[in-house]
């Protein structure tokens, strides 16, 4: 894996954990960004292509059923409540680990599929497209909790000011 790659990954990983532990406000129409963000880059960076053989769509599989399921539970442990007119969320220590635990995780099949000769094409590309899953379904989570307690739908609908 490039140098690059790795400064990519770890200023990527540095980035969402430090996202997570700031409060923010939650707006169902940018719910996505964060996601949307990975996403992209992890196709500018590439190493990502499609499994040769039955034993790699297993492991692509498995990674992403890891990544919906991680963002499932992320969601649930993510703390969300209402001030100031507007509703709030910040990630808990718990959802941080789960955050590090997916991205070691993936790690760790990504070494198992190479030395176990399954697929030697994965690279940083595909961990970022995993993370941008989870994250989806994380931020889908957080929204459908935090609309019943008055989440605004957009940035149009009022500015609100963290305390």
């Amino acid at each position: 894996m490039p140098l690059s790659s790795i400064v990519i990954i770890l200023a990527m990983v540095g980035y969402a954990v430090y996202r997570q532990s700031q409060r923010h406000e939650i707006v169902g129409s940018s719910r996505f960004k964060l996601a949307i963000i990975y996403g992209v880059v992890g196709i500018a960076i590439g190493g990502y292509h499609v499994p040769a053989g039955g034993l790699a769509w297993t492991f692509l599989l498995v990674s992403i059923a890891l990544s919906v399921v991680v963002g499932l539970a992320r969601g649930r442990f993510t703390r969300v409540w209402p001030e100031n007119g507007g509703v709030w969320a910040q990630g808990t220590p718990l959802s941080i680990g789960l955050f590090l635990g997916l991205v070691v995780a993936k790690f760790a099949l990504g070494t198992v599929a190479y030395f176990t000769g399954v697929s030697d094409s994965g690279g940083i590309g595909e961990v970022l497209l995993m993370i941008a899953v989870m994250v989806a379904f994380q931020a889908e989570i957080v929204w459908r909790r935090a609309r019943p307690l008055g989440a605004r739908e957009s940035s149009a609908d009022g500015v609100r000011v963290a305390r």
